[in-house]
């Protein structure tokens, strides 16, 4: 419980100071502006690629559980995701508290638990096709790795999207999904509802279609591993 505390609060500490003292210079909005906006992104992010990687390497790292024919492995997916969960709904819910007391507290708060289903939805659809495909092929780690540092500077995370970039960015799911978590954390805009639309539709579809497809290669997993 501790550690659930000290790491999320470390990691807002630590942003706000770097983009407070380090970094002088701010957007138009101002720097504390730009700092609720980077943490109210970051967050969010920092959960998505925890439970990522740590899927990845689910079924592999515990081949001895896998091997049990009563086992349902594909619950080895969604433990780091929901831990991951947890740990990002403590530093939003830190983040809350000291928006709160600079005198700006959420007034959204209530579209956080949408956001966080619509994100454990994407990252543990995405975390079982990766769980079985790391299975079959190992060199997947490095890959992986590479992939999310280019979503990470191809999400509206450092920055918003610019009305220039407007319509690429609207199909990256990240894009209205970042946005739910600035709207319940820093009472802005609700993303446009077709946004919203095609997020519920992209979270349900990969989703069902992880499952369906760490189901159809789970025969072949103990065999593998």
């Amino acid at each position: 419980m501790f550690w659930a505390v000290l790491q999320p609060l470390t990691l807002v500490i630590l942003y706000w100071f770097v983009f407070t003292y380090m970094f002088t210079r701010g957007p138009s909005g101002g720097q504390d502006n730009y700092i609720d906006f980077l943490i109210a992104g970051l967050l969010p992010w920092l959960g998505i690629n925890e439970g990522i990687i740590r899927s990845t390497t689910a079924i592999v790292e515990n081949a001895s559980m896998v091997r049990r024919l009563a086992f349902r492995s594909e619950l080895l997916v969604v433990v780091p995701n929901a831990s991951a969960l947890i740990f990002e709904s403590i530093g939003l819910l830190l983040f809350a508290i000291i928006l709160g007391l600079r005198g700006a507290p959420p007034r959204l708060i209530w579209i956080l638990p949408l956001a966080l289903v619509l994100q454990f939805a994407v990252q543990v659809g995405i975390g079982w096709f990766l769980a079985a495909s790391y299975v079959f092929f190992r060199d997947l780690l490095p890959v992986l790795g590479f992939l999310l540092s280019v979503i990470f500077y191809l999400s509206p995370i450092l920055y918003p999207v610019s009305a220039r970039f407007e319509n690429i960015f609207v199909w990256n799911p990240m894009t209205p999904l970042l946005g739910l978590f600035r709207s319940a954390m820093l009472s802005a805009a609700l993303p446009a509802a077709g946004s919203l639309v095609f997020l519920v539709a992209v979270a349900a579809g990969v989703a069902v279609g992880g499952l369906l497809f760490f189901r159809r290669a789970q025969p072949t997993l103990a065999d593998l591993i």
